[in-house]
């Protein structure tokens, strides 16, 4: 979309809506592709590997 202001006021409010839009876009991103702490189980650390 293409946003033409009309005066200082309209493009200054513009610029922060865009601003707000790439911020969120951001936390998006960053909380899609957030790593996640896992622990493993004690019981899965011992178990013999079934591939032997």
């Amino acid at each position: 979309m293409i946003e033409v202001a009309s005066n200082a006021r309209t493009a200054r409010a513009y610029h922060d809506a865009h601003a707000a839009r790439g911020q969120a876009l951001v936390s998006v991103f960053k909380w899609l592709f957030a790593r996640k702490d896992v622990p493993l189980s004690r019981q899965a650390l011992t178990e013999p590997s079934r591939c032997a």
